[in-house]
């Protein structure tokens, strides 16, 4: 049998939900990401007058693209030098994804989305992401996990 991967994969945060085609990974092998850009806008429903991100999608060097959510709202984007690296990671979630924020070791930040939800501090491995697990409706993202390189690559 083959090894795993050696990536670190951050359990979802977030709610539950029971729309078909729900469950998502984005990820290309071990290739790492170039840019993340997410959607922040009022959810839907009982969610309706909260800011949460609605939908994200991550560029890869090559030029895949890998969307998720409703692309409905303000846009932020973040694009990573050439080999930079993550310092920490957090999300915020609570029944649905709330919030998105980092820190590399070069000391820039990106940090969108609400103020709702508990933070989830992601395990960086090596610092090198790689993707993103998750959960979505029609509407918005519903939960959401990180994928990182290992610490020892």
């Amino acid at each position: 049998m083959a090894a795993p991967p050696p990536k670190v994969g951050n359990p979802n945060q977030g709610g539950t939900t029971t729309a078909e085609d729900a469950d998502f990974e984005i990820s290309e092998n071990l290739n790492a990401v170039n840019t993340v850009t997410v959607w922040v806008d009022n959810g839907s429903g009982s969610f309706s007058n909260t800011k949460l991100i609605k939908a994200i999608k991550v560029k890869y060097g090559d030029g895949t693209e890998r969307t998720k959510g409703h692309t409905t709202g303000t846009t932020y984007s973040f694009t990573f030098d050439n080999n930079e690296k993550m310092k920490t990671m957090s999300l915020w979630a609570g029944a649905r994804v709330d919030r998105i924020k980092w820190e590399t070791r070069g000391g820039r930040t990106f940090d969108h989305g609400g103020t709702g939800g508990s933070e989830y501090t992601q395990d960086v491995g090596n610092g090198i992401l790689l993707g993103f697990t998750g959960t979505k409706d029609d509407n918005e993202l519903v939960s959401l996990g990180s994928i990182f390189k290992e610490a020892s690559d």
